[in-house]
């Protein structure tokens, strides 16, 4: 297995009196797809955050990929680990599908055939490439979603910190994605996935972790 993320003696906190992770020590895969889960407000999110980079002020050492992930600047993360967020609109920056896919692309000249093709691609995977120059502010939740999950094949290569991607999809966007993880676990890809879509992920799943009493646990 490939070690990607080391985490020892976690401790964090956003207040004085709102603690969410204490000594907490955890190692994840890249080729492992690790199922997260917990109640409400008990850190998942926030460890997202923190192995993103997003979140700086911890207690403890986390490594991505033996190297300090404190002194690694964002764009380089960035280059390993694609974090989607579960807001739907925290995914987007652009002012249509087409625009954002090519800033997650990191490429900039829209009239590229190579890059343009790709987004098409990513896009009409997810039955939203017909409203591809529409404003992001006219599209449904469903369809913003969908967006960042098309970003996804734009960022195969990658580590996938995935939170609550299932949310606000309709039963054929679920089957789509559900799709996508079988075949990366397949191919020998991970991802950190939280969601409440247990049943459905089971087959999908490696590894399943639980937030309980400030730590992070096997199931």
């Amino acid at each position: 297995m490939k070690l990607l993320y080391k985490i020892e003696g976690l401790s964090f906190s956003y207040s004085s009196d709102k603690e969410i992770f204490q000594n907490t020590f955890l190692k994840l895969d890249f080729e492992t797809i690790t199922l997260l889960s917990g109640k409400n407000g008990s850190g998942k999110t926030t460890l997202c955050r923190l192995l993103s980079g997003l979140e700086k002020k911890f207690q403890g050492c986390i490594l991505l990929e033996n190297k300090n992930l404190s002194k690694i600047p964002v764009n380089i993360i960035a280059n390993k680990v694609v974090y989607l967020k579960q807001e739907s609109l925290a995914n987007v920056v652009a002012a249509n599908p087409d625009e954002d896919l090519a800033i997650w692309q990191h490429k900039f000249r829209l009239n590229n055939n190579t890059f343009e093709k790709r987004r098409a691609n990513a896009l009409e995977y997810f039955n939203i490439y017909n409203f591809k120059d529409k404003p992001i502010w006219e599209l449904s939740s469903g369809q913003i979603k969908r967006i960042g999950l098309s970003a996804l094949l734009l960022n195969d290569e990658k580590y996938w910190i995935l939170d609550e991607p299932f949310g606000s999809l309709d039963d054929k966007s679920v089957e789509l994605l559900l799709h996508i993880l079988d075949t990366r676990k397949k191919r020998m890809k991970g991802c950190l996935l939280i969601t409440h879509q247990f049943q459905e992920c089971k087959s999908i799943t490696d590894r399943c972790l639980q937030i309980e009493n400030k730590n992070i646990i096997e199931k």
